[in-house]
């Protein structure tokens, strides 16, 4: 189909149903086997996320009675139906489709933190879990499911993640996807030794979120470098060099500790060429990933889970993580032909859903946070946030044919 002619929904997932038809293609006899194939068992599902449908039981009922969804063509199919094919599939299908969108998709960078090289923000994120999901054991009260998440904050993307049992360590999931010359920032659940050395012996970089008491000796006492105006957020502000105490390998870091709103910040790093205010801005932009957490689970819904089991979870993961690079992906474009057009309203209502914690916007969070991550400025909400007035204005035209007047009234739902 001529792209020209593609409505709303064809074209956000044009760029990935090559790699679904690829794997339909590979999988043996699949189309011919069953009615929910791997084809439309995947776009059913985008078409649920994207709709932010909360359950597989509403999808049913959804495709079963909308003329829309006989419109695009989803595929009629029981509830069962979708329940063998969570079990039938290898979720590894969906990760390919998962990474091959990260080097198909087009995504705009962010020019402030280029110069600071790639950095990944850490951390992980409990989904609820029913009790008969034993499997994701957590405490002996409860059970739960953790999604371990690298975020790309340069792109301000996922670009890897591990859905777990809610025990599952933390630190290995780190451990297991280091990669040389990038900078890795994480709360203090990461504090260690063992992995401070396993970071640096990779050749990659870390700024971690230390603890007050952590024993040291000081080797060196570092010039502070941080712009005046910044100088309101923070007071006994520290940069040293250090050895600490109990680290057996004696190796060398750096520390940069202050008190902002009353509350001790240390923050360790084995990078020695950032100025004091980097170090800082960058563990400030670790609310990024603390964000997106929110937008998966209360913006798309991910909080109510279609199957339960391992390999059910991680598809459903796989599948959101995808819609997710989509939309994104679709909003940004979308701005750059309104900019192209040089739309500028401000009436805009931009603000509708401030209060609603979805997507990547700056709620109130502690200020010296809030002061530093808004130097991103402006683009920052534009190109990056995904609202629920958004996603509601793209539901209403997922059937309308794409084109640049579609493009710039997207583009007035910020």
């Amino acid at each position: 189909m001529n792209d020209n002619n593609l409505n709303v929904f064809d074209k956000i997932l044009a760029p990935v149903i090559p790699f679904i038809e690829e794997a339909q293609n590979n999988i043996p006899n699949d189309a011919a086997t069953y009615t929910l194939s791997f084809l439309p068992f995947t776009i059913n599902i985008l078409s649920a996320i994207i709709n932010r449908v909360q359950s597989v039981s509403l999808l049913v009922t959804d495709i079963k009675t909308s003329d829309s969804a006989k419109y695009l063509g989803l595929a009629v199919a029981s509830k069962s139906m979708y329940s063998e094919a969570f079990v039938r599939y290898n979720p590894e299908l969906f990760r390919s489709i998962f990474v091959k969108s990260l080097t198909a998709l087009s995504f705009l960078h962010i020019p402030e933190i280029a110069h600071l090289g790639q950095i990944m923000l850490i951390d992980g994120s409990l989904f609820p879990a029913i009790s008969t999901m034993s499997w994701a054991s957590y405490k002996s009260t409860a059970n739960a499911i953790k999604m371990h998440l690298s975020f790309n904050l340069n792109k301000m993307i996922p670009v890897e993640f591990l859905a777990k049992e809610g025990n599952y360590s933390e630190k290995k999931f780190l451990k297991d996807i280091l990669q040389k010359g990038i900078t890795y920032v994480c709360d203090r659940g990461y504090i260690s030794f063992k992995l401070f050395k396993n970071i640096s012996d990779k050749k990659a970089f870390f700024i971690i979120r230390g603890k007050k008491g952590i024993l040291y000796n000081v080797s060196e006492e570092l010039n502070i470098d941080i712009p005046g105006e910044f100088f309101k957020f923070f007071s006994k502000i520290k940069d040293i060099k250090v050895k600490f105490t109990n680290d057996k390998d004696d190796n060398t870091y750096r520390i940069v500790k202050f008190t902002a709103m009353g509350e001790i910040y240390v923050l360790v790093t084995n990078r020695f060429d950032l100025t004091t205010y980097e170090v800082i801005m960058l563990y400030a932009y670790r609310w990024q990933i603390e964000l997106c957490f929110r937008f998966i689970k209360r913006t798309l819904t991910c909080i109510h889970l279609m199957s339960r089991s391992p390999d059910g979870i991680q598809i459903q993961f796989y599948l959101y993580m995808i819609a997710y690079l989509l939309i994104l992906a679709f909003k940004q474009e979308c701005h750059k032909i309104s900019d192209e057009y040089e739309i500028h309203d401000d009436s805009k209502d931009s603000k509708i859903d401030e209060k609603t914690n979805a997507g990547f916007n700056i709620e109130p969070v502690r200020p010296y946070v809030r002061g530093l991550v808004t130097l991103l400025g402006e683009g920052l909400i534009k190109y990056w946030k995904i609202g629920l007035h958004w996603l509601r204005v793209l539901r209403n035209f997922l059937l309308k044919t794409f084109d640049h007047n579609i493009a710039i009234e997207l583009s007035r739902y910020d």
